[in-house]
């Protein structure tokens, strides 16, 4: 279950992987900028309500802010519909 004081950031409406460096999600942070910094945890609640907790690892600094997290993940394990939410 989602903390209290955990802010819904976004749900993932695609995802690209850049070879070497991670996943990138979308739409991203958009007025939600202000939450986040690279290096904050976030939790990730897929459509199937399971959880993960990772890292941002970069920020756009154009447009929505899309993120990029660990090249760990692969567009299969952070499917379409999953909710970005801050981590405390």
């Amino acid at each position: 279950m989602t903390a209290f004081n955990s802010i819904l950031l976004f749900k993932v409406e695609n995802q690209f992987v850049i070879t070497g460096r991670g996943l990138m999600l979308t739409p991203g942070l958009g007025d939600n900028i202000k939450y986040v910094t690279t290096g904050a945890k976030i939790k990730l609640i897929r459509p199937d309500k399971s959880e993960v907790i990772t890292t941002v690892k970069g920020i756009t600094f154009e447009g929505n802010h899309e993120f990029l997290i660990s090249s760990k993940f692969s567009k299969s394990d952070i499917p379409i519909g999953t909710e970005v939410w801050t981590h405390e």
